[in-house]
C-alpha cells in the first residue's frame, strides 16, 4: 500500500468494505503504521496498514446504513491526516458500534461517521 499519497480509486475500498456498495467517489490515504517517512521500519515484525476514508455513498446506499445500523449523532468528528482532514464535511456525524461493526472484518477494524446532512461516510480503518 502507498503511504501517505491521496488517491481517488474506488476498488481497494469496495474490496475491503462491501457495505460502502458502489461510492459515487472516495478521497482516501493509506500506509503502514510505524513506517518513518523515508520508509524505514520503526518497529521488527509483521506490519499493520491503515486506511482513513472520506468516501460519497450512492444515497440508496447511505440511507440503508441509516435504517440497517441506526447511527445517532454523539457529537464526534473525525480527526484525519491533516492531508485529508480539509476534506472532511463539517456534521454533525452519525455513529454507532453496528456500523462500525458492519465496517469492519476479519482484517479491518474501522471506526465510522456519517455524515447526517449528506451522503458522506468517513472511516478510519486499521489492518490489525
Amino acid at each position: 500500500m502507498q503511504n501517505n499519497q491521496i488517491r481517488h480509486d474506488l476498488e481497494p475500498l469496495t474490496k475491503r468494505f462491501p457495505e460502502i456498495g458502489k461510492p459515487v467517489s472516495a478521497t482516501w490515504m493509506g500506509g503502514t503504521l510505524g513506517v518513518q517517512s523515508d520508509g524505514r521500519a520503526t518497529v521488527p515484525g509483521p506490519s499493520d496498514y491503515w486506511i482513513e476514508a472520506i468516501i460519497e455513498l450512492e444515497p440508496a446506499t447511505a440511507d440503508a446504513l441509516r435504517a440497517k445500523y441506526v447511527p445517532t449523532p454523539t457529537g464526534e468528528v473525525p480527526k484525519l491526516k491533516e492531508a485529508l482532514q480539509k476534506d472532511v464535511p463539517a456534521g454533525p456525524f452519525l455513529t454507532s458500534v453496528a456500523m462500525d461493526k458492519a465496517l469492519s472484518n476479519n482484517d479491518w477494524r474501522s471506526t465510522t461517521y456519517l455524515d447526517s446532512r449528506s451522503n458522506t461516510l468517513v472511516m478510519r480503518s486499521v489492518d490489525d
